[in-house]
């Protein structure tokens, strides 16, 4: 089976914030037509808020195809530029699940190149990078419902929830404490947004969450699998030693072998 996919709206998992006497620091704003949140502990420098809208930023300007300036879409249009390292990483990337996948994860549309559906997961890892390269050990990211954790809350594990899929008010399914050795986790679904995922396939799943080592990975598999379904989706996580955990149409969870190898 050949599938395109245009887009990746991944808004299924919830922080669930616990108390802690120590200071944790809050950073929120707007990018990409959704919301982040990043928490860290410990006493970050007084322009970190700064630096991180300032990646942002940088990245959208990169790969969005909404920017008639960003990179992708000059590369769209022939122009005479230059693919940079981390473009021809995630185009790689991209491509490497692509084929992994069957066809079911496809970063080009009739416009050329499109990476909406990884290009989230690596701003998550590029500001997990930023976070640790200013000293910053224990964090927390999320980025529209893609998280990417490391280390803890001054001991404590962080949490996270899988979404109840429905149209309904935001309620956890099923919540998880993250490793300290760190985790990247994104969700793909249609519940909340009907048919903005491109691509032939039984789509007999609520939504498809699944953990990497890395949020661009996560991204990607995410919504090639949702594409998929649940008998063949959960047959390529498998082969493929993916972590993941489906649910089905009746509200039950289907994991692959990998998910209870992740240590949550």
């Amino acid at each position: 089976m050949t599938s395109v996919v245009r887009a990746s709206f991944l808004i299924s998992i919830i922080f669930l914030s616990a108390c802690s006497s120590d200071e944790i620091s809050n950073y929120s704003g707007e990018i990409y037509g959704t919301s982040y949140i990043i928490k860290t502990t410990g006493k970050p420098s007084n322009d970190l808020k700064e630096k991180i809208d300032a990646e942002l930023n940088r990245i959208d300007y990169v790969f969005s195809t909404y920017k008639e300036t960003s990179l992708i879409s000059k590369i769209n249009r022939n122009e005479d530029v230059k693919r940079t390292e981390e473009f021809t990483y995630v185009l790689n990337l991209a491509n490497q699940i692509a084929q992994d996948s069957g066809g079911a994860f496809d970063p080009y549309d009739e416009n050329g190149l499109d990476f909406s559906g990884i290009a989230k997961g690596y701003a998550i890892d590029r500001i997990g990078h930023l976070l640790e390269n200013n000293a910053i050990k224990n964090y927390f990211i999320e980025i529209g419902g893609e998280v990417r954790t490391l280390g803890t809350k001054y001991g404590d594990n962080w949490v996270f929830a899988v979404e109840r899929p429905s149209t309904g008010e935001k309620t956890p399914y099923i919540a998880f404490k993250t490793p300290k050795k760190g985790i990247s986790v994104a969700t793909s679904g249609e519940y909340r947004e009907p048919n903005h995922i491109w691509g032939d396939g039984p789509r007999n799943i609520l939504s498809t969450t699944v953990a990497a080592k890395d949020a661009a990975t996560a991204d990607a598999w995410a919504t090639a699998l949702y594409v998929l379904g649940k008998e063949q989706g959960l047959k390529l996580a498998n082969e493929n030693d993916l972590a993941v955990i489906f649910i089905d149409e009746d509200g039950e969870s289907i994991q692959s072998s990998s998910w209870s190898m992740i240590q949550l």
